[in-house]
């Protein structure tokens, strides 16, 4: 089965399980509403069924756009009277950066709700996101953390990470601010939270054995209270949450040969210093040391 046949497929089946109870929408909700944003323009990249659109529209205010790329997303979205973008993720380069420069500056809020765990091609997430945002908007990015205690005990049970095969890639929270760091993005604000019982992956990892899988899944209630800890937070936070801003500045990407080709093809000798110069600050602040290559590559540069 092909990405796009299994993602049609979860577009059928979530439109039959419509919920605006997610923990993530609640998570992200929680952020707009402590923070007072409200009223923006505000794309929702990969919008799904479209509720959080309408929690972002109904409860604060927002001017939506949906994007997706699943046929029975967007059709639902435009039957709710928002506008729509069709974009897949997974295109090449060239046809994200059309659909970003038709955007360009455009948006005061983007989006990005348990998604970037499904995309193979981050960096096109990324890159959009910054190139659709005006100076200093809000990315509101939202991902199931495999730091918790819950998914690693998984790991251990059952030999891989939870969600292993509907989940492509896996994000801890300073992964994911490193990744966004040198996509454009600062001023990080984390929003981690503990906010339920790990009982359906520990279940899996106790091969379906319920009493034991409701025994072990009681002694993460701690994580309600150690959560606030800061030494403990990683592993007592199931939602990883972050809300960052754009800077003005050159994006530089992630992944050693894209980081090389970047700074290879740009023929702007100011921009290619203010790329290095976000490379170095990021190696200064210690969020490179297990990459070893691209650390080693900064380490070099001239």
């Amino acid at each position: 089965m092909s990405k796009f046949d299994h993602d049609a497929d979860a577009a059928l089946l979530r439109s039959q399980i419509s919920t605006y109870e997610k923990p993530w929408y609640k998570s992200c909700e929680e952020v707009l509403h402590n923070k007072g944003i409200r009223g923006l323009r505000c794309l929702d990249l990969c919008c799904g069924n479209g509720e959080f659109s309408d929690i972002l529209r109904d409860r604060f205010d927002m001017e939506v756009v949906c994007a997706d790329y699943a046929p029975l997303h967007l059709e639902r979205a435009r039957a709710k009277g928002y506008e729509t973008i069709q974009i897949n993720l997974e295109d090449d380069e060239e046809v994200i950066g059309k659909v970003a420069a038709t955007y360009r500056n455009s948006f005061d809020l983007v989006v990005s709700l348990a998604t970037i765990e499904h995309v193979f091609n981050t960096p096109n997430l990324l890159c959009l996101s910054h190139e659709v945002l005006k100076s200093n908007g809000y990315l509101l990015v939202n991902t199931p953390n495999i730091a918790f205690s819950g998914y690693l005990l998984y790991s251990l049970l059952a030999g891989r990470p939870f969600g292993e095969g509907h989940h492509i890639r896996f994000w801890d929270y300073r992964f994911l601010r490193t990744n966004l760091f040198l996509f454009g993005f600062n001023r990080f604000e984390d929003f981690r939270k503990f906010y339920s019982l790990p009982y359906d992956p520990i279940l899996r990892g106790c091969k379906n054995r319920v009493l034991i899988a409701r025994l072990i899944t009681l002694c993460f209630r701690v994580c309600r209270g150690l959560q606030y800890l800061p030494f403990l937070r990683g592993i007592c936070t199931d939602e990883l949450t972050i809300l960052s801003r754009k800077e003005d500045v050159p994006v530089v990407g992630f992944e050693l040969a894209q980081v090389k080709k970047k700074l290879a093809a740009c023929g702007d000798a100011e921009v290619i210093k203010l790329m290095k110069e976000r490379l170095r600050i990021a190696r200064r602040k210690g969020w490179l040391d297990e990459h070893l290559y691209l650390a080693k590559m900064v380490d070099e540069l001239p």
